[in-house]
């Protein structure tokens, strides 16, 4: 087995080899290179088990090699120190066990028993009861020293195997982490960072919009004589997304090929099956979802319209997406008691514009997908709910990243409508999307009549403040989104 690990640890036969790696290699090669946000939450100089889930193609095999090229360039550590495997050829948690015990005892060997251990381990949940075998290696003291970094592509299969992993995690407060596509933010700053550099700038001073202030406000504001700008970049992102590949794709031609979108369909494909689903009933289900846009629904309808026995198949299967990274749920909250509502009708998003086309184009059998995209994209009706999903990953990403399981985004449904509702702590913010050019206050009259005292309205490129309530067009809120969420700089 040791060949194995040679074969795919190139630079135990020297360092500068990992320039030779064929995702570094590929990275490289590409006009837009981006270094996910992510690698900077990992501290790789202590006892850890790391998780990073993400969907397909979003690039966690990439960002496990940038890792190791950063490990390589420190003369402290030795080559044989960092080990990467991809799990795609391992099929029990027995033979994993026997390959981490294949480098433990070549590390012993060559007397770096005492080194750390840097560990990566590619898309590891597809090893069946893979958990078992890192418990037993752990319990053993063998990874006393070792910090293990492993990636997979099923929230399902990571979330069971680190369950099973308590008080083994190492002292690490968050040792889940979620690598999701680029946001807005991120796009702005890979395709034109000197205009990134220059409008971050000016929200230095950090703003939080369950506070947003005068003063935040004037930030914005300083902002605006650059939306045209932001809009012709939203516009693109609207096609690309946030992946790395797709984005790469895109440019100089703005047309992305069909085999970009056939090989994340294949993925998605493969994990349908994988799963034990019928592709069939998940194309028609996608299609559901697809017509449904960004309506609340619930299970039964949409196993009325495919014909499926009962709503629970249809729950199922959506389950699998979301475990699969390709959408999320939103379910309603109950504002009196800040709990959630499952059994009432909820919404789902695609986790990415990319996903959204990819998929569309499969259930509608496209060819020609540049131009099916950019016909959709002449229809208001489109880009409005295209803008919705965009504006729910936004808060994904910045309020459930951390507890994936765990969604701290909402929407409220009673008669009237709140596309989204965000909870923090106990304080609720509403938010509303009107992507459209006559926007005005009095369609933030659901969210007064309830008795919000704050409220935010996006729009398409109008900017107003009044007493609590902000309206923000979509490209400025995406983009001072990092600062104006978080509160940070």
């Amino acid at each position: 087995m040791i060949s194995q690990i040679l074969n795919q640890n190139i630079w135990w036969q020297d360092k500068s080899l990992i320039s030779h790696d064929p995702k570094i290699r590929e990275m490289n090669a590409q006009r837009f290179r981006w270094r996910p946000p992510v690698l900077e939450e990992l501290d790789l100089d202590h006892f850890a088990v790391y998780t990073i889930r993400g969907p397909r193609q979003v690039g966690k095999t990439t960002a496990l090699k940038i890792l190791i090229q950063d490990l390589l360039q420190d003369e402290r550590v030795l080559k044989e120190q960092v080990m990467y495997y991809t799990c795609d050829n391992i099929d029990d948690y027995k033979e994993l066990i026997e390959l981490l015990e294949t480098y433990l005892d070549h590390i012993k060997k060559l007397n770096l028993g005492k080194k750390r251990l840097y560990i990566f381990l590619d898309e590891v949940t597809s090893v069946r009861d893979w958990q078992k075998g890192i418990k037993y290696l752990i319990d053993t003291g063998r990874f006393s020293q070792a910090c293990m970094v492993l990636t997979g592509s099923n929230a399902a299969d990571l979330r069971k195997g680190v369950e099973r992993l308590p008080g083994r995690r190492g002292k690490v407060k968050s040792p889940d982490k979620i690598m999701l596509p680029l946001t807005f933010r991120d796009y702005v700053r890979l395709i034109n960072p000197g205009l990134f550099t220059r409008l971050a700038e000016r929200l230095s001073g950090g703003m939080d919009i369950f506070t947003l202030d005068q003063a935040a406000f004037k930030a914005l504001l300083s902002l605006q004589p650059h939306h045209g700008e932001l809009a012709i970049l939203y516009e693109q992102f609207l096609i690309t997304g946030g992946f790395i590949t797709a984005i790469n794709a895109y440019f100089p031609e703005h047309e992305i090929g069909y085999a970009v979108y056939e090989l994340y369909q294949q993925w998605f494909r493969g994990d349908i099956s994988r799963a034990g689903r019928s592709e069939r009933t998940a194309r028609q289900i996608i299609n559901e979802l697809i017509t449904i846009g960004v309506s609340a629904f619930g299970w039964d309808t949409i196993a009325k319209k495919i014909g499926v026995a009962t709503h629970k198949t249809v729950s199922e299967y959506i389950e699998t997406m979301e475990d699969s990274f390709v959408l999320k749920t939103l379910y309603q909250i109950d504002i009196n008691t800040r709990r959630s509502r499952i059994k009432k009708l909820k919404k789902t998003y695609f986790l990415d514009s990319f996903i959204f086309w990819s998929l569309w184009g499969w259930v509608d059998n496209w060819l020609a997908y540049s131009d099916n995209v950019n016909r959709a994209l002449t229809s208001p009706d489109i880009k409005a709910k295209l803008t919705e999903q965009i504006i729910a990953n936004e808060l994904f990403y910045r309020f459930d990243r951390p507890d994936w399981l765990n969604s701290q985004v909402f929407f409220w449904k009673n008669g009237g409508e709140i596309d989204f509702i965000i909870k923090r702590e106990k304080v609720l913010l509403p938010l509303e999307v009107k992507y459209q050019k006559n926007v005005g206050f009095a369609d933030l009259r659901t969210i007064k009549k309830l008795g919000f005292k704050r409220g935010i309205l996006i729009s398409v490129d109008k900017l107003e403040m009044d007493d609590g309530f902000a309206i923000i067009p979509a490209a400025l809120f995406l983009l001072a989104a990092d600062v104006v969420i978080l509160g940070l700089p």
